[in-house]
């Protein structure tokens, strides 16, 4: 990996082609997994939500959440996390009877609840459908910049990625040899660095402002690439303004 720097109340989202060690990376800073060579000292403490998830527990959410944060009725945690996302509408159900995005909700706030400095994310929109995605990742965003704290996102779903980061941090290599973490950079130079290697180009829709993918060899397809702006057209949306795109 490069040397690089992530602030407090910034938010990377990480991409990548599958195998290059992604999920390697967030175990071994969150201290589940140990470099195969070099040392990796990360003092600062890193609450993990990993991609697979799993529940057997008969203990409901509000009890489960309250175990890990007894502030989780303050207002604060209430309004950026627990009403957007519906959660109390599942106080009472058990842990074993949700459903996939039911859990896939309640383990990303239950890793925001965490005491800790950084929150990584594995593949969050797992099990989640659209319009509740975009709900999410606002949640995240809001919550990692009202606490100052930092979050690393993993995900395949581009817009997620896009509306939940501040900055993009890409992998690169070959697949099930090799990985290699760049520093992170600006959204539109990250998004056009990965779309780029995969030879996609994306536009934003002008009405909802989500990305869509340019149909191969299209006028505008061909256009982006000549311009070798594969994702942006024009200056990118600031992350303010994208609270303010209607879903």
């Amino acid at each position: 990996m490069d040397p690089a720097e992530i602030r407090l109340g910034e938010v990377i989202g990480i991409l990548g082609a599958n195998a290059l060690g992604k999920t390697t990376f967030l175990k071994i800073l969150s201290g589940l997994e140990s470099a195969t060579s070099g040392n990796v000292d990360v003092s600062a403490k890193v609450a993990y939500k990993p991609q697979y998830l799993s529940a057997e527990s008969e203990t409901d959410v509000i009890s489960y959440f309250r175990s890990i944060n007894k502030n989780v009725d303050t207002g604060l945690i209430q309004s950026q996390l627990i009403l957007p996302l519906k959660l109390n509408k599942l106080f009472e159900k058990s842990l074993k009877t949700l459903s996939g995005g039911e859990l896939q909700k309640v383990a990303i706030v239950a890793t925001l609840l965490q005491d800790a400095m950084i929150y990584a994310f594995d593949e969050p929109s797992a099990f989640i459908d659209v319009e509740d995605r975009i709900v999410l990742a606002k949640s995240i965003q809001r919550f990692v910049r009202s606490m100052g704290k930092t979050a690393l996102v993993i995900d395949h779903d581009i817009q997620l990625v896009d509306i939940v980061s501040d900055s993009l941090m890409i992998f690169s290599g070959v697949p099930g040899k090799s990985g290699r973490a760049g520093k992170p950079m600006g959204k539109a130079d990250g998004m056009n660095a990965f779309l780029g290697e995969l030879g996609i180009t994306y536009r934003r829709d002008i009405t909802t402002g989500r990305p869509r993918v340019n149909k191969p060899e299209s006028k505008l397809d061909r256009m982006q690439k000549e311009q070798k702006k594969y994702y942006y057209l024009g200056k990118a949306p600031e992350a303010s303004s994208l609270e303010e795109i209607k879903a």
